[in-house]
């Protein structure tokens, strides 16, 4: 068994021997731990092995950490239909201002209003979307946050994670935006996806700093 205290809490941990280099939660405080591997006189050195630290983020070892937390873009992943329906929108807007001027029978009720308000509605939908969905990267793990009003999470140690996907279409690949997967050893399809990411492929490279070497 190896004996460890918990970065968090500082409770008295033991380990079975086989998780020696990987990452073990604490049972009373949840703190992602990292298992020492053998003695300290035969470990190497936390700067020879931080990858992230030697990167300029949090370091692998200590107290979970919060890294960076990203939402889903608003315009960028969708910039061609956003400025066809800001179009629209604005002609809804500038027909309800002029039209009634030049007709009284009040037939452009039936146009440009749903044309204003539609396009509106659409714009404000798409905002309040990218507020629904998020991911988390701590120094231990990642997180997806899910829902607006009620809210479930899905979460990837970093030492289980199997691969790490960015799937991008041409226009994506032009405004940095993109759909990020993770797939962790424990399951066999992909456990956390999320679209309209923006910079995906900076975000899988934090990812791949805190995975084992």
């Amino acid at each position: 068994m190896i004996s460890m205290t918990c970065d968090n809490c500082e409770k008295a941990l033991e380990v079975d021997d086989t998780l020696a280099g990987t990452k073990y939660p604490c049972p009373d405080c949840g703190d992602i731990n990292r298992v020492p591997e053998g003695s300290p006189e035969t470990e190497k050195p936390t700067e020879q092995i931080d990858k992230a630290a030697a990167a300029g983020h949090p370091s692998d070892t200590g107290p979970e950490v919060r890294v960076m937390r990203v939402r889903r873009c608003w315009i960028r992943s969708r910039i061609l239909r956003f400025l066809m329906i800001a179009v629209i929108g604005i002609a809804g807007v500038v027909g309800l201002i002029w039209v009634p001027v030049k007709d009284a029978n009040g037939w452009y009720n039936a146009i440009f209003v749903p044309m204003a308000f539609g396009a509106l509605g659409l714009i404000g939908w798409w905002w309040i979307k990218r507020f629904t969905a998020s991911i988390e990267i701590t120094t231990k793990r990642t997180i997806m946050h899910h829902g607006l009003f009620s809210r479930s999470t899905s979460e990837v140690v970093h030492d289980n994670i199997r691969n790490v996907t960015v799937d991008q279409s041409f226009l994506q690949r032009c405004y940095k935006v993109g759909r990020l997967g993770i797939a962790s050893s424990g399951q066999d399809g992909i456990e956390i996806q999320i679209n309209h990411l923006p910079k995906p492929d900076e975000i899988r490279e934090i990812i791949d700093l805190y995975r084992p070497l």
